[in-house]
């Protein structure tokens, strides 16, 4: 599996740690700075702090506290509320935030999301939804669940993924302080439908939910906050339970990753493209890229040239999106596969061997080839390809038509072998006629899969 993340949730009005039910009856949970220290040394991934008042009161969250928080711990650190402007971040930034947290703001004014992204990269901007189902329909809700809207959850999350947004945290409002489990549901929809990592959020009462919500809301990462304010989870007992932590690196079949076992810390990591099977290019991951690729779903190396983290298309724009990791028998090797955007090879070919990255069909490539070469010198070759080719195409289609017909016949029979050795001939005569009209398997290919996504 991907790595999960738990995450506890800093709720803070006038200064204090808050937790209602349903975004309302808020009681004290205890001092910001003492629980975030607690949390940093008792295996929490990340936090989030939410300053759940400053919109509504028109005020800047509070700075000084972000410092004196983050001062105090050395796990991300994510700050929100009452964030309007580049400025606004860029002090919250400066104080110590790893990233920053908007909501009503980027309703109000979802440009913001495109400058805060151009400005400071998606890897810092998390787009926090509050949203809850009005006959049916999940809307979404401003200022600390007060202002509805006709916001709909899900196309809301699209455009906020288009704008640049790295991560989105979801909080349903009809589950929220309940302690009934996640909205899975949408949580699953919304993974499906983008690319962008997820945090749950809203209902977590038991061990359970968590996984529940790994497996079937499919969550990057679940945020809470009373089960963990009040004690009644610890966070490194549910990690114990539940899931091996971020360092863990586990692949989907939980074949642990050794980065350890060269001095290096690299591994290498070979690049395959999720439909066509082709090999595209070799890299090496160490640790930290590993957990960029796995949190961005964009493909990030360790480059050995410029001795830093380089995330494939930062420059050009051709990305390797992220499809699924495998660990080899010995845990020191990676297959990725991926959908790539545009060439990947940086002199402009489709793999690093300067191949086509088209798919290959085994021994029918070859025999496309075969055809193909018949048919460049069908005045020349003694062949029944090549007498096909100087007949014409009216011929070839008539042959593909006999072909078929007898397919039909032996399909009603139990000869097995005369249907097979038929099926043979229809598809021997259908790879000729597709290269009398111009065209190969991968253009047939190209259909089905437009049919299939479309769907």
């Amino acid at each position: 599996m991907l790595t999960k993340r738990i995450i506890p949730c800093l709720d803070i009005k006038n200064g204090r740690t808050v937790k209602g039910v349903n975004f309302l009856d808020l009681r004290d949970a205890g001092d910001p700075v003492e629980l975030a220290k607690f949390y940093s040394e008792n295996g929490a991934d990340e936090l989030v702090f939410l300053d759940i008042s400053a919109t509504e009161e028109r005020r800047k969250t509070l700075a000084d506290l972000v410092l004196r928080v983050a001062e105090t711990i050395n796990i991300p650190f994510t700050v929100g509320g009452g964030i309007s402007s580049v400025e606004d971040m860029e002090i919250l930034l400066n104080n110590g935030a790893d990233k920053v947290s908007i909501n009503s703001s980027a309703v109000k004014n979802s440009q913001l999301i495109n400058d805060l992204a151009s400005k400071f990269g998606s890897q810092c901007i998390v787009v926090a939804i509050d949203a809850k189902q009005i006959d049916g329909h999940w809307k979404v809700y401003l200022v600390g669940g007060k202002v509805p809207t006709e916001l709909d959850l899900f196309a809301w999350a699209k455009e906020v993924e288009q704008r640049g947004a790295g991560e989105i945290l979801f909080t349903s409002m009809d589950h929220d302080g309940t302690k009934n489990g996640f909205a899975n549901d949408a949580l699953a929809k919304l993974s499906t439908e983008l690319n962008i990592p997820i945090i749950a959020s809203g209902g977590a009462g038991r061990i359970q939910h968590f996984t529940d919500t790994f497996i079937y809301g499919k969550a990057d990462a679940a945020l809470a906050a009373s089960v963990f304010h009040f004690k009644e989870i610890a966070v490194i007992n549910l990690k114990k339970k539940n899931y091996k932590s971020r360092a863990s690196l586990l692949d989907s079949n939980n074949m642990e990753i050794d980065f350890k076992k060269y001095n290096d810390g690299l591994v290498p990591a070979i690049i395959q493209d999720t439909l066509t099977s082709k090999v595209l290019m070799l890299g090496y991951m160490n640790e930290e890229a590993f957990l960029k690729t796995n949190q961005s779903k964009q493909v990030t190396f360790f480059s050995r040239s410029k001795q830093r983290l380089w995330t494939k298309g930062e420059e050009s724009g051709n990305f390797l999106n992220l499809v699924s990791i495998a660990v080899d028998c010995d845990n020191d090797a990676l297959l990725i596969k991926v959908n790539p955007t545009g060439p990947v090879c940086h002199k402009g070919t489709d793999t690093c061997w300067k191949a086509e990255n088209v798919s290959s069909f085994g021994f029918f490539s070859e025999l496309e080839s075969i055809i193909q070469n018949r048919k460049d010198n069908s005045e020349n070759e003694d062949s029944y390809i090549a007498s096909l080719f100087r007949k014409g195409i009216n011929k070839i289609a008539q042959k593909v038509g006999e072909e078929a017909i007898e397919v039909v016949i032996e399909a009603k029979d139990c000869n097995d072998d005369l249907f097979l050795n038929e099926s043979a001939d229809l598809l021997f005569h259908y790879l000729i006629l597709l290269r009398a009209k111009g065209f190969t398997l991968n253009d047939v290919e190209r259909i089905l899969r437009k049919r299939h996504i479309s769907k």
